[in-house]
């Protein structure tokens, strides 16, 4: 008969073998990319859109970085009411809907309007990255925690230099409505990424035979993991997204 959950042989097999260890790390970098690179990537078009909406580059620089207050509010209230909420389909929802705010900024009619947007967006890149931060830190087993964590924190850091490049090229060639238009397409990648890969499973510790988690029950120990990850990553977040001099 078929087990829905493989045996701790298999699952030690999983961990050790080179390309399954590969494939995870590849698969958590790019959500954690796709999840955070509209924080940064605006960064690099700041000029462009104070010439755009007619500004001076201090207001648009508030009304770009405005999403980190939607950040600091969307990862204290996950982290205060993450056990109600289902990680997977958190994050789903959370990358969805982060396209909706990204494709309107390209139509945003005043520096008001896409102030608003640029909130909305931390709102949901805050919850995304929260839940999953939470979804890995209970799934992963201890031999699997530090280099999912690490894998993550990677995607996170190359979504910073690889945004800014990417949306720079992509203003200067297209036009700033198509940069917005196509990072909206990124959110929606990384949505789909998430419902292909991070599925849900039985109450086990470990990765099933493709790599993919395995759901375990909420602990008072994970929620303290989460509230403090929050708080460090939260902090280097903010201090990164501020605009160079």
């Amino acid at each position: 008969m078929a087990h829905a959950v493989p045996s701790e042989a298999v699952q030690m097999e999983m961990q050790g073998h080179p390309s399954g260890v590969l494939l995870r790390t590849i698969v958590i970098g790019l959500s954690a990319f796709l999840t955070v690179v509209d924080l940064f990537a605006t960064q690099a078009i700041l000029p462009s859109l104070a010439r755009a909406y007619q500004v001076t580059p201090a207001a648009m620089g508030f009304a770009v970085n405005s999403s980190t207050m939607g950040m600091a509010v969307a990862g204290l209230a996950v982290s205060l009411f993450s056990e109600r909420i289902n990680r997977r389909l958190g994050i789903l929802i959370s990358l969805s809907i982060l396209s909706i705010p990204t494709a309107l900024l390209a139509v945003a009619p005043d520096l008001t309007a896409f102030t608003a947007l640029r909130i909305m967006q931390g709102l949901c890149m805050a919850s995304a990255f929260t839940l999953t931060l939470a979804y890995l830190g209970e799934e992963c087993s201890a031999a699997d925690a530090g280099g999912a964590f690490a894998a993550y924190i990677t995607g996170n850091v190359a979504s910073n230099l690889i945004g800014r490049l990417v949306s720079a090229a992509v203003a200067d060639h297209l036009g700033l409505a198509s940069n917005f238009y196509f990072f909206a397409v990124l959110n929606l990648a990384g949505a789909v990424l998430v419902s292909g890969i991070y599925r849900p499973g039985d109450e086990r510790a470990g990765y099933g035979r493709r790599g993919r988690h395995l759901q375990l029950p909420h602990t008072r120990q994970s929620r303290r993991s989460l509230r403090t990850g929050v708080q460090i990553l939260g902090f280097w977040r903010a201090v990164s997204a501020a605009p160079a001099p």
